[in-house]
Formats: structure tokens, C-alpha cells, sequence
């Protein structure tokens, strides 16, 4: 009975660690920048512009919109002519007289005597937290398998006690 309820059990722990590679089929995004067109599971867009649509599908959904040709490139401009020699140089304006000095400003009025004192300045705004990265995902790691693993025999350590007990 030992050996059969290990034998269950390394067959549980061998199928849950080689579920994630069993689970996959087929990349699930795949994009083609010479062919134009990208697919993601079942839907596909295609941006084509050879029939003036651009066209992209998502399971019964049909999404199409104009596509418009770049437009071609603008004709190069002509040089401008050059321009006529000057001719000789006209002489320089006379110089005006220089602006009266401004009228002197009258003197400020004297502080009241009674004044509240100023307020505190306002500090300044508490700079945003820093955001933290998140930890990095990627597939199962043996670690939480051979925990899952674990709890699976102690559960089935524990049902199979229990029926012999009773």
C-alpha cells in the first residue's frame, strides 16, 4: 500500500511540474512586419494597404479602415535670384536729442505701526514616492512546486490515515 500511494504521488509532483509545458501550444503572439499582418490567439489584424483597407479580425468582429498612401515627396524649390548689387549706401539719419531724465518717484508711505505679523511661507510640496519595481514574473519555480507537492501528500497522508482509523 506504501509503495502505490508513493508511486500516486511522484506521478502527481511529475505531472504538475511538466503542466505548464504540456499547456502549450503554439506562440501566442506572433507579428510579421514583412507581410504586415499580426496575430494574437484568434484574432489577426492585417495593415496591408495594396486594396486601400486596412483589416483586422477578433473572433466574429471585422474592424475596417481607409488607408491612405504616403503622400509623395514635395518638389525641391528653386534657388532664389540673387540679389542686385547695393548701391552706395545712404547716409546715416541724424541723431536725436536725448530723452529728459525721468521726474524723481515720491517716497513710500511709512509702514503701520499695529501690523500683524507676516504668516509662515507655506513649505513646499512633499516630493512623489518613489514607485518600487514589481518583482519579475516568469514560470513556476521548484521551489513552489515541491511545496505544492508537499501539501498534496500531507493531504492524502491524512485521508488515507483517516480511513484507516475508521
Amino acid at each position: 500500500m506504501r509503495k502505490l500511494m508513493m508511486l500516486a504521488a511522484l506521478l502527481a509532483v511529475a505531472l504538475l511540474a511538466a503542466s505548464p509545458a504540456l499547456a502549450q501550444d503554439e506562440p501566442a503572439v506572433v507579428a510579421d512586419a514583412k507581410a504586415k499582418t499580426a496575430t494574437a490567439g484568434g484574432a489577426k489584424a492585417e495593415a496591408d494597404c495594396s486594396d486601400q483597407v486596412i483589416e483586422a479580425k477578433a473572433g466574429g468582429v471585422v474592424a475596417k479602415a481607409p488607408c491612405k498612401p504616403a503622400p509623395p515627396p514635395p518638389p525641391p524649390k528653386a534657388a532664389p535670384a540673387p540679389l542686385p548689387p547695393p548701391a552706395a549706401a545712404p547716409p546715416p539719419p541724424p541723431k536725436a536729442a536725448p530723452a529728459p531724465p525721468p521726474p524723481p518717484k515720491a517716497a513710500p508711505p511709512p509702514p503701520p505701526k499695529a501690523a500683524p505679523p507676516p504668516p509662515p511661507p507655506k513649505a513646499a510640496p512633499a516630493p512623489a514616492p518613489k514607485m518600487k519595481a514589481l518583482p519579475p514574473t516568469g514560470g513556476s519555480s521548484t521551489a513552489s512546486l515541491f511545496a505544492l507537492g508537499a501539501g498534496a501528500l500531507l493531504v492524502g497522508g491524512g485521508l488515507v490515515a483517516r480511513r484507516f482509523i475508521r
